[in-house]
């Protein structure tokens, strides 16, 4: 029993000072949104969302936000996690599978301000083939690299299940001329550049965007960070920060979020 104590002690003071540090790190970025950042920051559920939300890698001038844009919501992590920590009166929330908007709606609930659209955004008006994946997290209107994301995230997530039509239109048409966005979120796995093509005019009035950026190719003729970074600052947007990338099992680093501000609303 003695030699079980000494080491589960030796265990606790390796990580400790980790398990401090992301206290640490967590009360300064929750310090701007909350009463109570030391309480929250002891909280794994408000950590978690502080992750997910990408918050700290956010340009503080967008608080207070007014207008958030999901587009490829999935199943509601990313703008549950956002609304978890700050008020936000109005919510867009694009997502075109429905086993997942299922469940972010369920996530999400009728919160007033909340609007869900169970369709795709492309470049384009009419239909298009959505290629539902046994995880939902790689569903896409492009084709998997079903071997590469297999080898990088394990089997079968990649697995196409099911192919479907669904309906696609452009933000530019959804979007009346005058509204502005504080912050439009795109993860539509591969399918970005399209997204932002159809979005010319509503980037006009976007003060920044998150977007997730393959830093290796994921999808039959997806765009990758350079590429995007490229379009973006056709589009009057200077890249602003990113996010500690996602490496695959040997190592690589796959993709990450990259945050882009508007040259208008530069700090």
């Amino acid at each position: 029993m003695l030699h079980e104590y000494i080491y589960l002690k030796s265990i606790f003071r390796a990580l400790a000072p980790s398990f401090l540090g992301q206290i640490v790190d967590a009360q300064r970025a929750l310090s701007c949104v909350s009463n109570q950042p030391w309480v929250d920051a002891c909280s794994a559920g408000k950590r978690l969302a502080l992750d997910r939300s990408r918050l700290s890698i956010l340009p503080p001038t967008l608080r207070p936000l007014s207008f958030v844009i999901d587009v490829g919501a999935n199943q509601g992590q990313w703008i549950g996690s956002l609304m978890e920590l700050l008020p936000i009166p109005k919510v867009w929330i694009f997502e075109p599978n429905s086993e997942a908007m299922k469940t972010c709606q369920e996530r999400i609930g009728k919160r007033p301000g909340v609007t869900y659209y169970e369709l795709a955004l492309g470049d384009a008006d009419g239909l298009v083939e959505l290629h539902v994946t046994a995880s939902s997290d790689f569903a896409s209107i492009l084709q998997p690299r079903v071997d590469f994301l297999e080898a990088h995230y394990g089997a079968n997530a990649a697995q196409v299940v099911l192919n479907k039509m669904v309906q696609i239109t452009t933000l530019d048409n959804l979007m009346p001329e005058s509204q502005s966005v504080d912050l439009l979120k795109v993860d539509v796995q591969g399918f970005e550049r399209a997204v932002i093509s159809g979005a010319r005019r509503v980037l006009r009035n976007t003060r920044a965007i998150l977007i997730e950026v393959n830093l290796q190719s994921h999808y039959s003729g997806d765009d990758t960070f350079p590429a995007l970074w490229h379009q973006l600052a056709g589009q009057g947007f200077s890249f602003w920060s990113l996010s500690q990338p996602y490496t695959g099992r040997g190592g690589r680093a796959l993709w990450a979020d990259a945050v882009f501000v508007n040259n208008d609303d530069t700090p």
